[in-house]
């Protein structure tokens, strides 16, 4: 790692990706076999892979934080930076639909730049779990959300009633990477696919300053 973290930084992405590594590396590892060799796409925060069968992506710094589909209803997309920035806005915007009863996940994380992933002004997440938190009306939230701006990467994972006019599905996993130009690659992981998971499950906030 190089000299854009801070010694504290680097410290939690150590202590963070032991964790992770003792709880997903052999999931990662299987879903990696599954996908197999394929296209690769990368920018300053994310590698992304995607194969006739499957996809998935990691973050450079934090490759634990992971999130892999297999199955014939993945769909892989480009889209101009006003329709990925447009989409995003409606992602976030669409928090004031979540209630108990129509919601049983909705996880947004947004990183604007490759420090992001340890530093809350340069990213957003917002993460509502039905029997995750005590108080169900204040899910967690950080970061600066950042209207207009493309960021460098952004994941919605959604089990909601409203999530098939939002993104495409009511259950499942869609992540945008901002590409050099004005080409942002998409992939949209349905959950009815064959297999599905996402290892980016604890609050990678709680380790953000």
């Amino acid at each position: 790692m190089d000299d854009l973290f801070d010694p504290m930084q680097k410290l939690e992405l150590a202590l963070l990706r032991t964790e992770h590594q003792n709880r997903y590396q052999l999931q990662i590892n299987m879903v990696k076999e599954l996908v197999g060799e394929g296209i690769e796409y990368e920018n300053s925060v994310v590698r992304i892979v995607v194969s006739d069968v499957g996809a998935y992506y990691e973050l450079k710094d934090l490759p634990e934080d992971f999130t892999g589909g297999i199955g014939d209803d993945m769909n892989r997309n480009f889209l101009s930076q006003k329709e990925a920035v447009t989409l995003l806005s409606r992602l976030f915007d669409a928090r004031k639909r979540i209630t108990l009863k129509n919601t049983r996940q909705f996880i947004l994380m947004v990183i604007y730049t490759r420090t992001g992933i340890i530093d809350r002004k340069n990213c957003y997440i917002y993460d509502h779990r039905v029997n995750q938190w005590n108080d169900k009306d204040k899910p967690f939230e950080i970061g600066h959300f950042q209207p207009g701006v493309m960021p460098l990467f952004f994941k919605i994972r959604i089990d909601a009633d409203f999530g098939e006019e939002l993104i495409g599905f009511k259950r499942g996993i869609s992540f945008c990477m901002a590409n050099a130009g004005d080409r942002h690659l998409i992939l949209r992981l349905p959950n009815e696919g064959e297999y599905l998971t996402d290892l980016g499950g604890l609050p990678m906030s709680q380790t953000i300053n």
